[in-house]
């Protein structure tokens, strides 16, 4: 055991000498207080930042902090003796303490910390060692020190990951009550370390949540050059990087003055917080004592003297952030702040501990244990101890604490769970390894004697404590709270979220005491647990009307997509998607499918078809002219029909062919009809009749006058040669050849119809527009018509072979100029009906401004227009020339009563009379 003894004193002077090498002194201060020591049977160590770090590299201390170091300290001690004095707590044992100061200095606080270790080796059991002579060794008894079981601290990361690379070779545990560094979450590196507060990544992502919420996607980044800042500044970045949030700026501030004011000011210069866009807000991992000079920095550069400025910078700091900090407030830092947004960890006040710490006074007992409240009092009320009474110096024993301004430390709740935490996880371990040893807790049995502890654990193993005691303990904290720790050994992530305004504006959640007196311009505007943001909107506040503005680029309008500059994707230009694309994310625009058109937000597309489906509309001027041309051409045509019909037994019309003439007038009928079906919305009917009815239509027209001017044809060819009878010249012969002639045109669309079945579909001539037709192409129509074409060949062949008949036959010269008149028309009506686009009209939404909507809508109408009124204008041509003749011979024949007699051949053709005779016209030739 010697050896190991051996061991142990040669790491613990090799560890001691390192430490000295580090600061380059011997780091023992001649006039501090380097600890205080508190008796009892278990010991727990304390290590706090009671001074400052000292700007003289002579000096390891600077001056005394109150808040982050002697209220910490009798944050501890107050735990204590709240744990000591419940007699049934750890059945009797009484905790002490070793405290040693930090100094807020890693090189210095290594070195106290050998305190703990020395401690260690000091209190040896005499049993494990034999003399070389036999005896029995002896040991000093009078001042026998014991190990020290865990060590509550430190403050800060950098100091904490010192002490513990130190106690974790002594397997003694520690929990700190506010280091949150996220490295101390490393088990493999730090096996025996705790804490009462949440890891820095926490921290990050509850900051990086508050980016989100305020939309602050460009952001600068500054931190300390430490452990601290460096660690928070990648957690923060690894957090942003996953929310889209970039890093505009990053300023590592150096420890050294001239690198910190030049740090500040090429900060300062970089954010030109004048431009419309831009980092405003700036993230914040430094420590304490960085932050007011930044302040200072910032409001000298940006030349703040009153009232806020739009130009200002927004903080959003750590909680290192201190608000009691009285050197945040001097000056125009005061103006530099406002508007900060200010994590703190969620902790509450202890009133007990409050009244506990104004009740210190010089001259009681828990006063002069802490010999730090001292060195407090005379810093604080600029006075002195044991003076003469003729001194007419201030007099340190008549300075009393009062509430007014009065600010206990933020992290008070954190140490005194740090030391409940250890205490109950003592009492868990007592309970398993010595369950029937107790101390006798009566004032007799406890002040007559000084019982030793349970053998089991005078040596505690720091590895067994920390895994099966220290992290399960789960106990409702002095503040009612449920406190365990996460199997990382980290304490409950929790943030309150704060913001510094001006006195004026302060509401109802004003951080302070319930004193509103005391000055806070700090209030609570929301917190953070667990991923789960909550904010006060009604107690936000930046001197503007609207939250601050940290963005690269503005935000695309509707139906633009971001192009990134440079790979960056908080910076961007602006670029238009084309008008039938839609956005699927904000750097991509995807065109929507034939038929369809973006939404109005351009996040999706609709069906055109379906939500305005349109066709050609009744009320549409292109469908009122066509409409009114077809019915005037019916009007006509039965008015000739009914014309005919009064007068259907005179020569007149027996002359005309009768039946032939009533075939032709059904035909135009037919024909005018069509064009309803053209301007009619497709359908299966509407294009099996569009497909069959034009073409048959034109056919038996044309059939007709074919047949017609054939008889003609043959009767005078017949005559020329002889005096019989042609063939087939009779009435019923014309009808059925006309029939013949016309029902081919019927078989073959029947069979067309029978081959591809009559439909409708929807034909995209264009992005933006959907035409509704039938589900044939329009130059299919041709092969209908090709038919129609040979009887028009026909008809224009046998009206040049009749064009010299007798004057009386010349109705022959009406049909030839009809036909010559068709030719042309034809030709020209074919380019016309398949040259003008489609015939329906187009389905797109009327009142969405769609690109070209105007011009499509009207070639869609004039198409349906022009192929309507080619077919009803195609019709008149035959009308006019073959029957107006004739239909004026009938009536001005029965208007006149007068007889015109010819010289050579007489025609007779009776009109009948109101005397029941008959007025005989003669028309001949002389």
């Amino acid at each position: 055991m010697f050896s190991i003894l051996a061991l142990a004193t040669h790491i613990l002077a090799n560890v001691t000498e390192a430490a000295k090498m580090v600061d380059g002194s011997d780091l023992a201060p001649s006039n501090k207080v380097r600890q205080i020591r508190i008796a009892g049977d278990l010991m727990l160590g304390g290590v706090f930042p009671v001074h400052t770090k000292s700007q003289n590299p002579d000096e390891p201390c600077g001056e005394i902090a109150e808040t982050r170091g002697v209220h910490r300290v009798e944050a501890m001690l107050y735990a204590l003796d709240q744990i000591n004095a419940q007699k049934d707590f750890l059945r009797g044992y009484k905790l002490g303490a070793l405290i040693l100061d930090s100094c807020s200095n890693p090189a210095y606080a290594l070195n106290q910390s050998l305190e703990f270790v020395r401690d260690m080796i000091g209190s040896s059991d005499a049993s494990d060692y034999v003399c070389s002579d036999g005896s029995d060794p002896r040991t000093r008894s009078i001042n026998k020190k014991k190990n020290v079981v865990a060590v509550v601290g430190a403050s800060y990361s950098s100091v904490t990951v010192q002490i513990a690379n130190l106690l974790r070779l002594f397997r003694i545990v520690q929990v700190s009550p506010a280091s949150t560094n996220a490295d101390l979450s490393d088990k493999s590196r730090f096996e025996y370390f705790a804490r009462t507060v949440p890891s820095d990544d926490y921290q990050a992502m509850a900051m990086v949540e508050i980016a989100v919420r305020f939309k602050w996607t460009y952001v600068s980044l500054v931190y300390s050059a430490d452990e601290y800042g460096e660690l928070g500044a990648d957690a923060f970045k690894k957090e942003a990087r996953k929310k889209g949030i970039c890093i505009a700026i990053e300023e590592r501030i150096q420890n050294k003055k001239e690198s910190f004011v030049e740090s500040i000011d090429n900060l300062v210069k970089k954010l030109q917080p004048d431009k419309k866009v831009g980092a405003r807000v700036v993230v914040l991992f430094v420590g304490t004592e960085y932050v007011p000079e930044l302040l200072k920095h910032t409001a000298e550069r940006m030349k703040l003297s009153a009232g806020y400025s739009k130009k200002k910078i927004i903080w959003l700091a750590s909680e290192s952030w201190d608000r009691n900090n009285e050197k945040y407030m001097i000056g125009h830092n005061r103006l530099a702040a406002q508007g900060a947004l200010v994590l703190m960890l969620a902790s509450q006040k202890v009133p007990s501990f409050d009244e506990y710490l104004l009740s210190l006074h010089p001259g009681s007992e828990k006063f002069e244990r802490n010999k730090w409240l001292r060195e407090l009092w005379i810093s604080k009320y600029k006075c002195s101890f044991d003076l003469p009474p003729e001194s007419t110096e201030n007099r340190c024993e008549d300075a009393r604490q009062t509430g007014d301004n009065f600010h206990a430390d933020d992290k008070v709740q954190f140490v005194i769970d740090a030391v409940y935490a250890i205490a109950h996880a003592l009492q868990a371990m007592k309970s398993k390894v010595c369950p029937d040893d107790a101390i006798e807790t009566s004032w007799i049995s406890r002040y007559s004697k000084k019982p030793d502890i349970c053998h089991a654990m005078q040596n505690i193993d720091g590895d067994e404590f920390y895994q099966k005691y220290l992290l399960k303990v789960q106990f409702q904290d002095i503040v009612g709270k449920n406190f365990r720790f996460s199997p990382q050994g980290d304490g409950p992530a929790s943030y309150t979220i704060l913001t510094y305004k001006p006195k004026s504006l302060d509401k109802k959640r004003r951080v302070a005491d319930d004193d509103a007196s005391d000055g806070s311009d700090y209030v609570e505007i929301g917190h953070w647990s667990e991923n789960n943001l909550t904010i006060y909107e009604d107690e936000l506040w930046w001197g503007a009307d609207q939250v601050p503005f940290s963005q690269c680029s503005l935000e695309c309008r509707t139906g633009y997509r971001k192009q990134l500059i440079k790979d960056e994707q908080c910076c961007w230009a602006c670029s238009k998607c084309d008008d039938y694309e839609f956005l699927i994310n904000e750097t991509h625009c995807v065109a929507c499918e034939l038929g369809w058109w973006p939404t109005e937000d351009r996040k999706g597309c609709y069906d055109m078809s379906i939500a305005h489906l349109k066709h050609m509309r009744w009320s549409s001027l292109y469908s009122i002219v066509p409409a009114i041309f077809a019915v005037i051409g019916i009007i006509a045509t039965l008015f000739v029909i009914v014309i005919y019909i009064i007068y259907n037994e005179t020569p007149v019309v027996k002359a005309s062919g009768r039946e032939l003439s009533y075939l032709l007038l059904i035909s135009m009928i037919m024909c005018y009809a069509m064009t309803f079906v053209l301007l009619s919305r497709p359908n299966t009917i509407v294009c099996a009749i569009k497909r069959t009815g034009i073409g048959f239509a034109f056919s038996c027209l044309y059939a007709a006058m074919l047949v017609k001017t054939n008889r003609i044809a043959r009767i005078f060819s017949q005559a020329s040669l002889s005096a019989q009878r042609p063939l087939f010249i009779s009435p019923l012969s014309q009808v059925v050849m006309t029939s013949m002639l016309a029902g081919v045109q019927l078989i073959g669309s029947l069979i067309w119809l029978f081959v591809v079945p009559p439909g409708s579909r929807h034909d995209y001539p264009t992005r933006d527009q959907v035409v509704l037709t039938c589900n044939v192409p329009d130059h299919h129509f041709l092969y209908s018509l090709a038919y129609d074409g040979i009887l028009i060949i026909a008809c224009t062949v046998y009206a040049v072979k009749t064009r010299k008949v007798p004057e009386n036959f010349n109705e022959t010269k009406f049909i030839g100029f009809s036909m010559y008149t068709t030719c042309v028309v034809w030709l020209s009506w074919i380019f016309f009906f398949f040259g003008t686009g489609s015939d329906f009209q187009n389905l797109s939404l009327i009142d969405e401004p769609l690109p070209r909507k105007a011009k499509v809508k009207q070639a869609v109408e004039t198409g349906s227009f022009g192929k309507a009124l080619s077919v009803t204008g195609n019709v008149p041509k035959h009308v006019s020339p073959i029957t107006t003749g004739e239909t004026y011979l009938i009536l001005e024949a029965c208007q006149v009563a007068r007889l015109v007699k010819q010289a050579v051949h007489t025609y007779v053709f009776g009109c009948p009379r109101n005397n029941g005779q008959s007025l005989v016209v003669k028309f001949g030739s002389s």
